[in-house]
């Protein structure tokens, strides 16, 4: 991460700083609710179905981040498998959040063969975020 100068294209490559939590592997996503920024990121290999999203809040966009844990993975008893490689939109005007991301396809698919799904991501009164259900 890095803050960028004024123009918005360039920066000080000495204030580069490297972040990657424990478990990242790539996809990872920022947003800021109230005052709070959201890390998140996935877990695990595209092609493994314990690929997941886990996430960290941070007073600023360049933390300190604080990891929170997991919050979105598969769901074995629907056939819902590789969780990941997602995106977070906010209805305008309101505290409604979704998530979009990638899964195995359902039924049979497998780490080259997925779906893009959208489920409701909901935040807790105390600002972390509830384990996000994947549906069908």
């Amino acid at each position: 991460m890095v803050p960028l100068n004024g123009d918005m294209t360039s920066f000080d490559p000495a204030r580069v700083r490297a972040i990657t939590p424990t478990g990242y592997n790539e996809g990872s996503f920022v947003f800021k609710r109230n005052g709070t920024y959201y890390f998140m990121w996935s877990e695990n290999d595209t092609r493994d179905e314990n690929y997941q999203v886990a996430y960290a809040t941070g007073p600023s966009p360049l933390g300190p981040w604080t990891k929170r844990g997991v919050v979105l993975q598969k769901r074995l008893e629907l056939g819902i498998k590789g969780t990941g490689h997602h995106s977070v939109v906010q209805a305008p005007g309101t505290d409604t959040w979704h998530i979009a991301y990638h899964r195995f396809a359902v039924p049979g698919g497998d780490g080259t063969n997925r779906e893009v799904t959208v489920d409701r991501m909901t935040l807790n009164v105390d600002g972390t975020i509830a384990p996000i259900v994947p549906t069908l």
